[in-house]
């Protein structure tokens, strides 16, 4: 199985990610996505900043998730509902994981509306963790 948890730092995505994990076999691969939002000015030194600090976070994840294959990926967009459903096209995923709510801002752009988007959009299995 290839599962896409779509992460953003909230509590809520930290929670999706502990439910993944219990659910996920040795053979499975872990796809970790994080959207970042160009700002509206699109500063090139803000949106440089905004990737490193998500690199830095996603890799801190993959460093602690245990013995999974675990892949990291941050996708800069201002459509975040059409980043991650074409990514997990892209890399064939069976299953896309996110929390019901996540931070808003340009720092993080995974919405609990986000969550209900991807669920009408995909083609594949969404798991909605509270």
């Amino acid at each position: 199985m290839k599962a896409v948890l779509a992460y953003d730092g909230s509590e809520h995505s930290k929670k999706a990610l502990a439910t993944l994990l219990t659910m996920l076999k040795k053979t499975d691969e872990l796809y970790i996505v994080t959207v970042i939002k160009e700002a509206p000015r699109s500063p090139e030194q803000v949106i440089i900043e905004s990737e490193e600090k998500a690199k830095q976070i996603l890799e801190s994840i993959k460093e602690n998730v245990g013995d999974f294959p675990v892949f990291t990926k941050v996708l800069e967009s201002n459509d975040v509902v059409g980043s991650i459903v074409e990514y997990c096209k892209k890399i064939n995923c069976n299953l896309i994981v996110t929390g019901s709510r996540g931070l808003s801002g340009i720092k993080k752009a995974i919405l609990g509306s986000v969550s209900s988007e991807i669920v009408n959009k995909s083609d594949v299995s969404v798991l909605v963790v509270k």
